[in-house]
């Protein structure tokens, strides 16, 4: 399995604290049965680095460190980016690692709080789709204003791709209410486990998996979208 949301790299932001930490939720991955993940640091916004050369050197250190504790797991890395009005001008610089070698994926975080977060979320994709870019929503389960699956729908015609959150697949809450609504309507992209730790939200896809293969059937947890194969070196 391939894990496209996660917080392993050590030091970073908010997710493994040290070295120690991002091992243990790699083997704990690894005993998942995930064989790569995407480490998207959060940008800046007080969480996380600016730089994306500290993203791409993290993420080759920490590959030789897997490698050395022969744990086979491969890192790729990306960069999850928050609401900011200079989004288009940190793409087209190259500060917002996409997820792919062509640029044409990226990971946003839209808050869940402002004064009219649909149409500010509607503007933003459009905006970013106008230049080729395809935004890739993380965790949109926990937005409350996303509860009417035809906004969840318009943001799909409008070019965003829906994230959902491993955890939330089965959950009894609200967020879970929302991303089986959408996985009922073919809404959702891919699944992902925005891992931070070993016990919060750890780095699991294999419940999540057995759960949509056993409401949707095998291809539907086999799963297979285009930028899966195509991750940053």
């Amino acid at each position: 399995m391939i894990d496209l949301h996660s917080h392993i790299l050590p030091a970073l932001d908010d997710g493994a604290p040290d070295d120690a930490t991002a091992l243990d939720m790699a083997r704990q991955a690894v005993a998942d049965g995930i064989s790569l993940m995407v480490a998207t640091p959060h940008y800046a916004n007080g969480l996380g680095p600016s730089d994306p050369a500290v993203v791409t050197a993290s993420a080759t250190r920490f590959q030789a460190l897997l490698d050395a504790e022969a744990i086979p797991l491969r890192i790729r890395c990306s960069m999850e980016m928050p609401l900011l009005d200079n989004l288009v001008s940190l793409y087209r610089s190259g500060t917002w690692l996409a997820y792919d070698a062509s640029r044409r994926y990226v990971l946003f975080e839209m808050p869940p709080y402002g004064p009219r977060p649909f149409d500010i979320l509607c503007k933003t994709v459009s905006t970013l789709h106008l230049f080729g870019v395809t935004p890739v929503l993380a965790h949109p389960e926990r937005l409350p204003f996303l509860s009417a699956l035809p906004d969840v729908r318009r943001l799909v015609r409008l070019g965003a791709r829906i994230q959902v959150t491993a955890w939330a697949v089965d959950a009894p809450t609200p967020d879970g209410e929302r991303a089986r609504a959408w996985l009922d309507d073919g809404l959702v992209a891919c699944i992902a486990t925005d891992a931070h730790s070993i016990r919060h939200r750890p780095p699991l896809l294999a419940s999540a998996r057995r759960w949509i293969a056993s409401h949707y059937g095998e291809p539907a947890a086999e799963g297979s979208w285009e930028i899966s194969t195509d991750s940053r070196a």
